[in-house]
């Protein structure tokens, strides 16, 4: 099952405010619809995927999160999201595949 939380803006203002607890975490675009899943420590990994940081993720508008305690929690939390979000026929799950693979080439 997918993170509850509501949606907040991904402004940079924002994201200064949160702590920086291991989390899991999506990002969506302007629509809502999750673009992108990942853990860490929450407000570095969100920092670095605005579109001048390390990791960036373009087109992202919204995220969410779950804390989670423990970084082996966090990556255990994110490999559920990735299952429930490609487990489910009602979302385009190779939008997320080919975001993978350009935010992380082999």
């Amino acid at each position: 099952m997918g993170i509850k939380k509501k949606w907040s803006d991904y402004k940079k203002e924002i994201i200064s405010d949160e702590d920086n607890y291991f989390a899991a975490y999506e990002l969506a675009n302007k629509d809502k619809i999750t673009i992108y899943i990942g853990e860490g420590l929450l407000k570095s990994k969100l920092l670095a995927h605005l579109p001048n940081g390390s990791e960036p993720v373009v087109g992202t508008s919204y995220y969410r999160y779950e804390l989670t305690g423990s970084k082996e929690k966090c990556v255990s939390r994110k490999n559920d999201l990735l299952k429930d979000f490609m487990n489910d026929s009602s979302r385009n799950y190779l939008h997320l595949i080919r975001k993978e693979r350009i935010n992380n080439p082999k």
